[in-house]
């Protein structure tokens, strides 16, 4: 045969089982025929070729030939092998060596069959040829069998007389139980052609290049083979030589790659069963029992979310264990640190914690437990248990490193999976949640989807935290709505003088009286709107300078040249997105846009770094200026770990922050097109109060009847006045602290005294009370004046300093 590799063409094929075939036969196409004439001409080549050959024992082998010449003919019986099975032997001598003849997985087959007629005595004994189930053995079917050899036995035919190398990629892998542990073993084939030959025994077609190409790009198509190369044209003669190597290891790794690969590879149900058999097969110990466990924050190994992915020997989703059990445990050190333990017998501890014990229930007594890491974080485990001490041990670590990887990719996966589920729930249920609580959230989500999956109807529980103290702050801009009153009624006055200049432009060569009646109109338009806007007016003057004014434009242009001028001065004032006079409003609003994002940017950046000193809950609305709802307690918390000193702490930071915003906004309106000025407010409620999250409204709003009084008076506060006077309560520069009760001014006199000697407030104090407001009584308040003064004790600019100055004045 010649050398495949100096063919000019090569093609590779890999078949699968899904590729779509084509083969209309129910059995092998071609004829074969087992001859030893290449193994014989193979010795006499040797005999003349190589120098080392003992020329006798060549000489010996041609004296038992002559003897018998029926070996020297297609051998149509096996039988006749058996009769003369000592020349046999010597004629096999370089293909099974004697060194190797006991370990060796070798056998001589017919070509294109799995019937050996010489094998060696350990493939014997594992009878992985023989007996006929070929296509249980390789987990193919019939057709798909026939199908490689034919286009295998075709690919010999190409290469041998057209010269093209068409090679077929996928080895056959043979699986068989281990007799002694029952488990699946592995086994690929390789095999070696070069005792066959293929002859030609009819008419061989001529097929140029081309043409070959059309057939291997249609290689699937092998009833178009067999007609273009018909099998009866050709006979393939002499035997092959099987070999057989044990890829159980690799096998096995490969199929748990495709598994774990799989979506819900380590949640869905059964997979588990699936994964510890082939893991017993991988180590060859049948007894062996396999668990996998996500691997949470500690703070949230109590919840249900942790034990979502927990199928660990006793690490499971119904297990009553708690964090506490596995201190001293054989898992704290894998969970904590990452290492991997390995225990020959939990019978040799002598104070073994409640884990130990439950394994050693269970019948486990030797144990590897590793973590899996998923780009340097733990985020499960991984445990083999065996009911035999030391049958698991450092050496079986090499087997385990191979497939840790494959683990830990499909935990992520699966907690990827998982995280996914819960974030559609509370996408779906709530809305973007603040990180604080966020935990809760997921919780509920968690503790959703196990009742759906056991009832379709199930609710999402109600989400509530108790006992947590509030604070809440407002920056408004004062006079907001006269000053955006002001700002329309200029731009109203400003058209309707436009619209004015048009028409007395047109007076001049248009003599007629309607527009007199028109310029009477935006006369009288213009007296009310001067005297009071009213809440209809805007819309009003401007469906008349519509429809009775710009509707004139056109005929204007076409009449009088003089109107040119005024109409383009009135037509560029309204080029714009509302097609009216925008200049008074847009300085108004691009005024109350910097002072908001002035405030909120600052806001945000300041109460990120306060979330570093106590986690709290935070949320702002953008109004007319801005208001905040911060709250803090041991429920918002999945630790639950909280001290009064974090809310004294966090309520200086308030007032700081306060006064830092103040000084802001004074800077800032030098370069307002609107010098606009903000007033702020500070509400102190010094008693716990419950929110609930509103599935309608997706936010929290306070709970019980206690608790409503403290909306109220949130609502109430932006018209307050001090008792007995018109004036209101907030004023530009000013700092007004509502309270309730003394202890409360006792508290923040505190601060007051502390931020006058860094320089925030000035030395003024106001005490006042809060007139009634509907449904309001009792109230009082600290007015403080913000400092206004270049250079502060401590300067703040990226605001590090508040929350230094905070934590140490509420310490002291």
């Amino acid at each position: 045969m010649s050398n495949p590799r100096s063919s000019f063409h090569e093609t590779v094929v890999s078949i699968t089982n899904k590729d779509e075939i084509i083969l209309s036969t129910d059995k092998f196409p071609f004829r074969t025929t087992l001859s030893l004439s290449p193994l014989v001409s193979y010795w006499e080549n040797k005999a003349d070729t190589d120098p080392s050959c003992n020329i006798s024992r060549v000489q010996e082998l041609a004296d038992l030939l002559r003897k018998t010449p029926a070996l020297l003919e297609p051998v149509e019986d096996t039988a006749l092998i058996e009769e003369h099975i000592s020349t046999i032997d010597i004629l096999m001598e370089d293909i099974f060596p004697s060194a190797l003849w006991e370990n060796d997985l070798r056998a001589t087959v017919l070509p294109f069959h799995f019937e050996s007629f010489y094998a060696t005595p350990r493939l014997e004994e594992l009878q992985l040829l023989g007996g006929g189930n070929y296509t249980e053995k390789l987990n193919l079917d019939l057709k798909t069998l026939l199908f490689r050899l034919t286009l295998s036995a075709y690919a010999i035919i190409l290469e041998k007389f057209y010269k093209a190398n068409f090679e077929v990629e996928q080895p056959f892998i043979f699986v068989i139980k281990d007799k002694f542990t029952q488990l699946e073993r592995h086994y690929k084939l390789s095999i070696d052609l070069k005792f066959m030959d293929v002859k030609a025994t009819g008419e061989l077609k001529n097929l140029k290049p081309q043409e070959i190409n059309f057939l291997i790009n249609r290689y699937n198509n092998l009833d178009l083979w067999m007609k273009w190369l018909p099998p009866q044209n050709f006979e393939f003669t002499g035997f092959a030589i099987y070999d057989f190597t044990d890829v159980t290891m690799e096998e096995t790794i490969s199929s748990l790659r495709y598994d774990l690969l799989e979506q819900n590879a380590v949640t869905a149900e059964g997979s588990i069963r699936n994964l510890q058999q082939k893991l017993r097969v991988l180590f060859g110990l049948p007894g062996i029992k396999f668990g996998l466990a996500s691997c949470p924050a500690m703070q949230e190994f109590d919840t249900t979310y942790a034990r979502k992915i927990w199928n660990g020997l006793v690490l499971t989703q119904n297990c009553d264990l708690k964090l506490d059990d596995l201190r001293g445990s054989i898992y704290e050190p894998v969970i904590k640190s990452g290492h991997t333990i390995i225990v020959e017998d939990l019978k040799l501890f002598t104070n073994p914690t409640l884990i130990e014990k439950k394994l050693q229930e269970d019948g486990n007594r030797n144990l590897i437990i590793a973590p899996l890491q998923y780009e340097g974080q733990i985020i499960g485990l991984l445990e083999v248990a065996s009911p035999i001490p030391g049958e698991l041990n450092a050496l079986s670590m090499i087997r385990l490193k191979e497939v840790l990887p494959l683990f830990a990719l499909a935990m992520h996966r699966g907690l990827e999976e998982l995280r996914s589920s819960i974030q559609n729930v509370i996408k779906e249920k709530y809305t973007a949640i603040h990180p604080v609580v966020e935990w809760r959230f997921t919780q509920a989500a968690i503790n959703f989807l196990d009742r759906r999956e056991r009832n379709a109807t199930a609710e999402i529980e109600p989400i509530v935290f108790r006992d947590i103290y509030p604070l809440y702050g407002v920056s408004d801009v004062r006079n907001s709505a006269s000053e955006r009153n002001k700002a329309i009624q200029g731009d109203l006055l400003d058209q309707l003088v436009l619209a004015k200049e048009v028409l007395l432009s047109a007076k001049d060569n248009l003599p007629l009286p309607i527009l007199d009646e028109l310029t009477f109109k935006i006369d009288k338009f213009s007296h009310d709107i001067m005297s009071e806007l009213g809440s209809d007016d805007e819309a009003q003057v401007l469906e008349f300078l519509r429809s009775e004014v710009e509707a004139l434009f056109n005929y204007f242009l076409k009449t009088d040249p003089q109107t040119v001028a005024t109409i383009k001065r009135y037509k560029d004032a309204i080029t714009n997105p509302h097609h009216v006079v925008y200049n008074k409003r847009r300085a108004y609003e691009e005024s109350l846009y910097l002072i908001n994002e002035t405030i909120s940017s600052f806001l945000d950046r300041e109460e990120e770094k306060a979330q570093e000193i106590f986690p709290h809950y935070f949320e702002k609305y953008k109004t007319d200026g801005l208001e905040y709802n911060i709250y803090i307690g041991s429920s918002l918390l999945n630790s639950g770990n909280f001290e009064k000193i974090y809310l004294k702490n966090m309520r200086l930071w308030q007032l700081m922050l306060t006064c830092e915003i103040a000084r802001r906004i004074q800077n800032l309106r030098a370069t307002l097109k609107l010098p606009l000025e903000i007033a702020q407010l500070i509400l102190v409620h010094s008693d716990p109060i419950s929110i609930r999250f509103r599935l309608d409204e997706k936010k929290f709003d306070v709970e019980g009847a206690s608790n409503i009084r403290y909306e109220i008076i949130k609502k109430r506060l932006d018209k307050a006045t001090v008792r007995d006077t018109e004036e209101r309560l907030t004023q530009p520069g000013k700092i007004a602290i509502v309270y309730t009760q003394h202890k409360e001014a006792t508290e923040y006199m505190r601060y007051i005294e502390f931020l006058q000697s860094e320089g925030y407030i000035e030395k003024d104090v106001e005490l006042l009370e809060v007139d009634e407001m509907q449904g309001v009584q009792g109230l009082k308040a600290i007015r403080v004046s913000v400092s206004f003064k270049e250079q502060l004790r401590h300067d703040i600019d990226s605001g590090d300093e508040l929350l230094a100055i905070a934590q140490n004045a509420s310490l002291n």
